[in-house]
C-alpha cells in the first residue's frame, strides 16, 4: 500500500523555475556572466550548487556560498510579487492529508529556499518532515534525500509514493526503490518517457488522489 508521499518541491509544489532562472541570471550577471536559462536546464532537480555552479561554471566562474545567498534574496523578492503554488497544490496536499497519509517534502533546493516556498504556498503545518539539499551527503540523483524521507516518516521505502518533475528526481526515486510519479511541467512526457521511464506520469498534480486510490484498492 502506498502510506507516504514524498514531494519534490520546485516544478512540483510551486511554479518556481522561472523565477529561479530570473534571479541566477541576474545573480551571474553582477558577476559579469552573461547567462541563460539553457544553462541551468542540465542541472535541475540535482541542487543549488550544481544547479548555480554548473551554470556559472559554463561562464568560467567557480560556485561559492555567496552565489546562493544572492540567489535567493533576489528570489524571495521575486517570489513576494507571484503566486507561485500550482492550480491544484494546495487542494492535493490538504486532501492527502485528511486522508491521513504520511507527507514529506524532499528537496534538492536549500533550507533558505525551501522554507520561502512552504511559507509563501501556506502549507506550512501540512507536512511530517520536511528534508532539503544539506541534510544529506549525495544529492539526487542518488537516493539518500527519498531514504531519509521514509526514515523520518517511518514508513518503508515501498509504501512511498516519490512526486516528482526532473529526470534526477524520478532516478531517485527508483534507486530508492519507491514508487514514483512525474509531472510534466518541466519534461515532456515524451522525454520523461525516452529517458527516465517514470512509474507513472501526470498532467496535473492532482491526478495523484486518483492513481493511489487505485494503486491501494488494488493492493488491498
Amino acid at each position: 500500500m502506498i502510506n507516504a508521499v514524498l514531494f519534490d518541491m520546485d516544478g512540483v509544489l510551486v511554479d518556481s523555475e522561472e523565477l529561479t532562472y530570473t534571479a541566477a541570471i541576474e545573480m551571474l550577471k553582477e558577476r559579469g556572466a552573461d547567462a541563460c536559462k539553457e544553462d541551468f536546464i542540465p542541472f535541475i532537480g540535482a541542487g543549488d550548487i550544481a544547479y548555480l555552479g554548473g551554470a556559472a561554471g559554463r561562464h568560467g566562474l567557480t560556485y561559492d556560498k555567496e552565489m546562493s545567498r544572492v540567489t535567493y534574496e533576489k528570489y524571495e523578492k521575486l517570489v513576494q510579487t507571484h503566486d507561485i503554488a500550482y492550480k491544484n497544490t494546495v487542494k492535493t496536499v490538504k486532501e492527502l492529508k485528511s486522508a491521513g497519509l504520511k507527507l514529506a517534502v524532499c528537496t534538492s533546493s536549500d533550507l533558505v529556499k525551501m522554507n520561502i516556498n512552504i511559507k509563501a504556498i501556506g502549507l506550512s503545518d501540512c507536512f511530517d518532515a520536511l528534508i532539503n539539499g544539506r541534510d544529506i551527503k549525495n544529492n539526487k540523483p542518488a537516493p539518500d534525500i527519498y531514504l531519509k524521507g521514509a526514515e523520518m516518516l517511518h514508513v518503508s521505502p515501498s509504501e512511498c509514493l516519490v512526486v516528482e518533475d526532473a529526470k534526477n528526481g524520478i532516478l531517485a526515486a527508483k534507486a530508492a526503490g519507491m514508487h514514483n510519479v512525474a509531472l510534466t511541467t518541466t519534461f515532456s512526457r515524451e522525454e520523461l518517457e525516452s529517458t527516465v521511464s517514470p512509474e507513472y506520469i501526470c498532467d496535473d498534480i492532482y491526478d495523484i488522489i486518483k492513481l493511489i486510490y487505485q494503486y491501494n484498492t488494488k493492493q488491498s
